[in-house]
Formats: structure tokens, sequence, C-alpha cells
């Protein structure tokens, strides 16, 4: 019975065989149409590996039946891992004739093994052996010795790790074997294997021996050797390593690892060659594989996992169909200690500032500085930059050092990167700045403090100001311009008049220039309203006055006031209120006066009001006239004419209202029966009556009418119609009685 299956990827091969259904290797090569239930499928073992085929007969099982079961099954839908299977068993049919029947007696030995009552002739065949040689079969199992878990292992991984190379493993591995008696294949192997292991043990002393004369070239070449014959040999790769001086191999800190850059040489390292690269501790013989790749964009591989703060070197070793082909490539050591990139300085007002992109992994950074003082300074910095006050102008130079921790505890310090900024003479700021209404209307003063060193400017600054005291990265030429004031009178130092027009609004920002270079001072927000035009008041009925004029512009609310009768009242308005719903005021009939100014804007600091919009409404004035009829207690017709005025509401002494002149006309008819038309004006007919604001002002007037139009020389028929002259006409209403009444047959 076969100790070792002596096929690669045994494992996988078992994984596979179950994945499919699988008991052993026969069962995959039934006929097709073929089930282990079938009447008669058995297969033969002992004196080859048979299996039934057409007719009853068996057949021997060779690359040719394996190709035929296998297009079968892939026909009949097998899934596709059964022609990885299938391409398993190829291969051993191809190392060995019996390869296959060697793989289906160890798979039985150890089913055997795992029955419950032990090998036996109805386990054998139970496992579709051929009730013929089951009972040879049982009785072989039985007598087979019983390997250890540990020998178990190492029969079926020692081809896998024979054919990496693995020259000491393997020799491992044969040594935890049984004597393979009458088992000539493994047996061959376990010499194959112990004879390399002694020829690599003859390699390694003759190379310590030529490394102990420094004969490093011919012991590089012994280790390599040897290495070659076994792979897996510490003794052998850390001699060669040893004794390789550092080549073209160029190890490069980045922040993203240790770049490992090949030779621009074409002929090395060839095209499509791989490599085994390896990280090494300096001083030491502890090297690590970090990755088999080939290099790509012109050579590069990184080790992006190199510690920290530690001094490694590296090695790639050549490969050629996965075994090491040559000498390897060696760097010089380097410190894992990246460096931070993209530095960025500028200086400020007495300052330098600094910014970089810090590495992963970085505990602190710390900075270095020589100026004009040639002693080295340490200057505080974060994870990401620095600010460095108080300099004196001249320049000023820096190493930005990272600082990593190892795995030990213990800190190191990368060699630095070096920088420079040279320190500008920078202007004084602007300390105080203060603006207010001048002597004369409409006009600003602006006094400011400080800028001693410098040009002040008043700028009308867009948006957010900067802060007082902020340096202005902006060229002095980009700034923004002054406003577009008129000026008043002559500059004088810290001092300036301006005229601003009506609806300006500006914040004024003082900022001091120095040659490129300006610093900002305080700003006050400045606001010019425009005043109200066309303001005009009218009452649309006797206690409600409606408000119209032009909406000043830049400005979004107005404050409405009005006094009448000795009480002052006052409304604010927005914009889209009066757009709306225009503004109407609820008042008395009193006489009142109206005022309308914008509002400035919520934050200004400093308005400057305009002339207040006015106007005035006279009191709610009616004069009334009305007719009376001949009747039964008088044979006259009568005129009564009332002025109705607004009770005083306000204090004592408010003066009484001025009233207009009324006037009665009397328009005559050309027919003798005919009613004329009303007269359309004061000489559209004849005055018949007139009385003065001062008595309609005294109290209601009673005339005999027929008298005064007879006086006048007027004739029936006529028409009536009463008009008030004077200069107050305009403010007084007149309540005429119907039309009907005022025709006289």
């Amino acid at each position: 019975m076969p100790l070792s299956p002596l096929v690669p990827g045994w494992a996988e091969l078992r994984t596979a065989e179950r994945a499919a259904g699988f008991r052993h290797a026969a069962d995959a090569l039934l006929p097709p149409g073929s089930t282990r239930a079938t009447p008669g499928a058995y297969f033969q073992i002992l004196d080859g590996l048979r299996v039934p085929g057409r007719g009853g007969r068996r057949r021997h099982v060779d690359r040719a039946l394996l190709a035929e079961v296998r297009d079968a099954a892939l026909r009949a839908g097998a899934p596709e891992p059964v022609r990885a299977l299938f391409a398993r068993y190829d291969a051993a049919l191809a190392e060995h004739p019996m390869g296959l029947r060697r793989v289906v007696l160890y798979q039985l030995l150890h089913l055997l093994r795992d029955t419950p009552r032990g090998p036996s002739v109805e386990a054998a065949t139970a496992l579709g052996v051929d009730p013929a040689e089951a009972a040879a079969l049982a009785h072989a199992a039985r007598r087979a010795a019983r390997p250890t878990p540990a020998a178990r292992t190492a029969a079926e991984t020692l081809v896998d790790v024979w054919r990496a190379g693995h020259t000491r493993r393997a020799h491992a591995l044969t040594r935890q074997l049984p004597a393979p008696a009458g088992d000539q294949r493994l047996a061959h192997l376990v010499t194959r294997v112990a004879s390399r292991a002694r020829r690599t043990d003859a390699l390694l002393q003759e190379a310590h021996a030529l490394e102990r004369r420094v004969a490093t070239d011919a012991a590089a070449d012994h280790y390599l050797r040897a290495l070659r014959t076994a792979e897996d040999d510490t003794d052998a790769l850390h001699g060669l390593l040893r004794t390789c001086r550092p080549t073209v191999l160029r190890a490069e800190v980045r922040q993203d690892g240790v770049r490992l850059r090949w030779p621009t040489d074409p002929q090395q390292p060839p095209e499509g060659r791989t490599w085994r690269l390896l990280r090494g501790a300096a001083g030491r013989d502890e090297w690590a594989e970090v990755t088999t790749a080939a290099p790509t964009g012109g050579g590069d591989i990184v080790d992006g996992v190199a510690p920290l703060g530690e001094r490694v070197r590296y090695a790639a070793l050549p490969l050629d169909g996965g075994r090491i082909a040559g000498r390897p490539l060696v760097s010089a050591e380097v410190l894992v200690a990246p460096e931070v990139s993209d530095v960025t300085l500028t200086d400020g007002r007495a300052r330098v500032d600094a910014r970089w992109r810090t590495p992963p992994g970085t505990h602190r950074v710390t900075v270095l500085r020589t100026g004009p003082d040639p002693a080295a300074t340490d200057v505080p910095a974060g994870p990401h930059g620095f600010t460095d006050q108080g300099l004196p102008p001249g320049e000023h130079r820096y190493r930005i050092h990272c600082v990593y921790r190892t795995a030990a505890g213990r800190e190191v310090r990368s060699p630095g990167v070096p920088a420079h900024r040279t320190v500008h003479p920078w202007p004084d700021p602007v300390t105080g700045l203060t603006v207010r209404q001048g002597d004369t209307p409409g006009v600003l003063t602006v006094d400011w403090t400080g800028g001693a060193r410098g040009q002040v400017r008043l700028l009308d600054w867009p948006g957010p100001p900067p802060a007082p005291g902020e340096d202005l990265r902006t060229p002095a030429a980009d700034l923004p311009p002054e406003p577009a004031w008129p000026p008043c009178g002559a500059p004088r130092a810290g001092s300036a008049a301006y005229r601003p027009p009506a609806g300006a609004t500006t914040r004024l920002t003082a900022v001091t220039v120095l040659g490129d270079r300006a610093v900002a001072g305080p700003s006050v927000r400045v606001d010019v309203p425009e005043g109200v035009p066309e303001l005009t008041a009218r009452r649309v009925e006797p206690t409600r006055a409606r408000l119209t004029f032009d909406w000043p512009r830049a400005t979004d609310r107005v404050l409405v006031r009005w006094w009448q009768s000795g009480a002052t009242h006052e409304r604010r308005l927005t914009r889209s209120a009066y757009l709306r719903e225009g503004l109407h005021l609820a008042i008395t009939r009193a006489a009142a006066r109206f005022r309308v100014e914008p509002l400035a804007v919520a934050d200004a600091d400093v308005v400057v009001p305009p002339a207040a919009a006015e106007t005035a409404l006279p009191a709610d004035v009616a004069i009334s006239y009305a007719l009376d009829r001949p009747g039964f207690l008088t044979a006259r017709r009568r005129v009564t004419v009332r002025a109705d005025t607004p009770e005083p509401a306000g204090p004592v002494g408010e003066a009484a209202p001025e009233l207009p002149e009324f006037v009665l006309v009397a328009r005559a008819g050309s027919a003798p029966r005919q009613a004329p038309a009303p007269p359309r004006t004061v000489r559209d007919g004849t005055p018949v009556l007139r009385l003065s604001g001062a008595e309609l002002l005294a109290g209601p007037v009673r005339r005999d009418l027929d008298t005064a139009v007879a006086d006048a020389g007027v004739r029936r028929p006529y028409t009536l119609r009463a008009f008030l002259t004077g200069p107050h006409a305009p403010a007084v209403r007149l309540e005429e009685p119907p039309h009907n009444d005022l025709v006289v047959r």
C-alpha cells in the first residue's frame, strides 16, 4: 500500500472531489451513464486500475480513457470544477502510468481505516471495489502500518514542498515518514531529497570557508548555488545577502512607503521578469519577504508597510518560473523616516507662516530656525505647520524634522527638509478709525490713528472685511478701490472729508500699504440713505388718508411719522408692503402733518440722514347748503348754508380753519317752462348769494332766496348751483342737495 499519493495539490484535489460528490478518484471514472448504484459498476485496483466499459469489459485507465470520460461528463452538464479535477488526474497519469492507481489506493486505504468497523470486504465492496479483489484489499489495509497525523500530513504535502524548491523542509518531512519498504517511488524521492540536502550542506560549508578567507565574491557564488539547491535555506539566503554588495537598486523613502527603483538599463531587469523582494534589518541577518511582483512604470515597487523609524535595506531576488535565477539586487541602508512634503512658507508682519503635508504615522514634527542670528532656535510646530512670530527683517532658514516612534518605543528623527523665507518690513496698521458727520450738512469727516509707516488708504471693501491687523496676501495693486466720493477740502494728516452721494452704502476699511504689502485696519459701515421724493397726502375718507411717494433706492424700510391734534404717531413700512398695499393711515378730521424718512441698514455704524420729506393735510371741512320750499307756514323760499368743521382736539388756542367764500349762482332758462342746465362755473349764471369764510365759520346762515333772486333780476324758471372760491377752496368739501331741489319753476 502506498505511503504517499505523490501528487501536487493534494488538499485541493480532495476538496474538489468532495464538491463534485466523489468519494475517491475511481468514482469519477465510471463509464458514461453509469452510477455507483449501477449493477456491476465495480472497478479493479490490484493489478492496475480498471473500470467497467461497454459490453461488460474492463478497461485499463489511461489518458485516452480519462479524456473520454471527461468529455462525456462535460457534455452531460457537469460543473466547470470537474474539468480542473480531471486535469489533476491527467497530470498524475502523465507523470507515471500508475499515478492514478496510486492515488486511488491511497484514498481507499484511508477510507477503509475510517469506517467504524475497520477494513472489511463489505466496506471495500461498498466503495466500488470489485468483489473478487475486495478481500485482498481489506487484508492489505489491515496489515499496513497506521501513520501518525504528522506522518500523514508529511506524506500528502511532500511533493508540493519538494517542487517549490524547499529542500530543507522536504528533508524534515521525509524524517516523519515510516521506512518506504516496497514503495519504490517514495523511496526514490526520499533519496533525492537527502542527496540534495547533503549537496546544500557541502556548498554552505565551502561558502563559509570562502567568506572567512574574505573571498566574498566566490562565497556569494556558493551561497547562490546553495540557495538554488534549497530555496528555503535561511543560512544560504543570509550568506548570499551578506556577501552581495549594494548595487544599482535604489531605495527612496517617500510618504507612501519605501520606493524601490530598478536600474534603467534595459538588460536589467529583463522584460517580464518577476522579483522576490526582501526587507532586512540593518546590521542583522533578519529578512522578511515583502512581495513577489514585476516592476512597473519604469521599474518601481513600493513597500508600504516598512517599519517607521527603523534602518532597513532591501534585496530583490530575480525569479524564473518561480525559482531563483541569479544574484540579488541589494540596496544601501535607508532610514524609514519620511519627510514632510508640499512645504510652503509665507512671510507676514514680523513672522513666517509654514504649511506642509505630514506623512502618515508621524509622532510629532520639530523645527529648527537659523536666521540673522546664527544660533539655532526651536520653533513650536503643529502636525501641519507653524507660525513663527517676532522676527526681525532678513532671511530665516528652517529645517523641518518628522519624529517617529519605533515598535520598541524609541523616538527617531528624520534628516529634515530645509526651507527658507525672507521677512520684509511691513507697514504699521491703523489702530483707530472714526467716521462722523462734518459741520457742513452731507459731509463726512474720517479720522484715523496709527499707520505711521506706510500709506493709509480708505477702501470700499466688498463683502466681509478682514480682521483689524490682518496681513493682506492680495498684492497692493489688486486691493479694492477707494470710494467714489467727492473729497471736501485738502487732505490732512490722519484725516479726510468726503461728500457721499445719497443712496450710498459703503464699508469703509482703513488699509496701510507699504510696497507690495498691506495690513488691514478697522472698518466702519457708512449708510447714506436717499431721501423720499414726491411725497403727497390726500384724504380718501374723512378719517383715512393715503400717502404716495417714490420709494428711495437702496432702502428696505422707511419711518412714517405724523402729527395731529397735538399727538405724534409713527409707523415702519417695508418696501414689499408698500408696493403691495400702498400706505393708508387712520387719522382724525383735524389738520395733520406728515414726514417720511428712510431707515438705515441694521449694521450701519454711521448714518448720514437725508433731508426729511414732509407734507401737510388740512382739516376735513365740509360746507353744505339746502333750500326750504314754500309751505303752509311760509310762502317764501329760504336757503340755509352750514359749515361742518372738526372739533378742536389739540391744545387750547389751536387756530380755527380758514374757509373759502360761498357763492350761489342762478341760471335762467330761455323757454318759459323749460328748466335750464345747472351753471358750470361762477360766471355761467347770476350770483344771487355771497357768504365770506368768516360768516360761514360763525354758524349756519339763513337767507331769503326769493328776495335775493328778485333783486338779481333772475326770472323763473332757473337752476341754482353753489361754488367755493378763494385760496382755501381746494381743501373744503362742498356737499350739494339733490338736483331737483335746485330747480325753481
